[in-house]
């Protein structure tokens, strides 16, 4: 037994760090955050402030908490703006869309009409067995819809019911705001004396290289969705559609969303051509959406590996570690585990590799 802690008694106790610092990682992500959420965005807040606060408390001579208010207030607007046109463009959007939509409900009505007759004509000469399970199936998908409606009409009372809370944490969220940029440097001072000294350097470089990362990983996330609405841009161009620049980037904003992906624009897009019988425009779409995934998966791991420091081998690791444990928000998980797990090795709190 002394023997073999001897022999692999380092690699046990990596291991074992290993584990602890992935319980941790993971207790702050999905635990302590979700749970501080409006202290974690007000955080994010006051960093966003924070230059503006700097420059009209030193440059200026505004009092600080005066500088934090006026920032704060240009920050709401900012993003109450922003909604504001996402909100009218998407009504202007819809609107635009009923119309088109009304030119076209005659031709799906005859497309359907015709169909409903087909349908009939062949019901009435199939088997007693075989119209039996049509029925049968099509009640299930009645009884299907009646349920989806009944969700759907749970969900938007629960929406409803949430909003007063939704409004309770923006309030929160502004005051924390207020407060961090406000009195940043007592923060800060009152930190440092809960720590020790010897500590303080070592979080310095900590958060130089979180810092560093995190600025990586967004130049490498723009550089990737630069390169998609390039392939789309140019894909839907050849094909012939109108404004491919502008559908490019819909599909680039979208493909950005690992929830969603190119994919929840492009498939259906293509399907809905194909059963409009227009098959060269559909086969090119999902030929063109095949493209984008593909040069997606090939670069995707070398550019991330090299903005953030690591080896495309072990960020591609990583990413399908993550994706396994955490799904879709693993993506952007694993890779940050490792690099967490990377600056606490150079800070020395945990043994480096050999």
């Amino acid at each position: 037994m002394n023997n073999f802690l001897l022999r692999y008694g380092d690699i046990i106790k990596k291991a074992l760090l290993i584990v602890a610092v992935f319980i941790i990682f993971y207790l702050i992500i999905f635990k302590i955050i979700p749970f501080l959420m409006p202290f974690v965005v007000a955080l994010l807040f006051a960093v966003i402030i924070d230059p503006g606060v700097n420059f009209l408390e030193k440059k200026l001579k505004v009092p600080r908490g005066l500088a934090s208010f006026i920032l704060l207030l240009i920050l709401i607007g900012v993003i109450g703006s922003l909604i504001a046109i996402s909100i009218t463009q998407l009504i202007y959007e819809l609107s635009s869309l009923a119309e088109i939509s009304t030119n076209y409900a005659n031709t799906i009505n005859d497309i359907i009409l015709n169909l409903v007759d087909r349908i009939r004509m062949y019901y009435v000469t199939l088997p007693p067995n075989i119209t039996s399970l049509i029925e049968n199936n099509m009640q299930s998908i009645l009884n299907y819809i009646s349920l989806f409606a009944k969700n759907l009409a749970t969900w938007l009372l629960n929406f409803a019911t949430k909003l007063p809370n939704f409004f309770f944490m923006t309030l929160i969220t502004l005051v924390a705001t207020f407060f961090i940029s406000k009195d940043k440097q007592l923060i800060l001072d009152f930190i440092k004396r809960q720590i020790p000294s010897h500590w303080a350097q070592h979080a310095k470089n900590i958060q130089v290289d979180l810092l560093k990362t995190f600025f990586g990983y967004l130049r490498a996330v723009a550089t990737i969705m630069l390169i998609t609405f390039l392939e789309v841009s140019i894909g839907l161009a050849m094909i012939g559609f109108d404004y491919p620049f502008l559908l490019g980037l819909l599909v680039t904003i979208v493909d950005a969303l690992p929830v969603l992906g190119s994919g929840a624009v492009m498939v259906p897009w293509a399907l809905y051509n194909i059963i409009m019988k227009n098959y060269m425009v559909g086969i090119y779409l999902l030929i063109l959406y095949g493209l984008v995934v593909v040069v997606r998966q090939m670069i995707e791991p070398k550019i991330v590996g090299q903005s953030i420091g690591l080896h495309p081998l072990v960020t591609l690791l990583s990413m399908f570690i993550g994706a396994k444990l955490f799904g879709a928000l693993g993506l952007v998980i694993g890779p940050v585990f490792v690099v967490v797990f990377k600056a606490l090795q150079k800070a020395e709190i945990i043994p480096p590799w050999k």
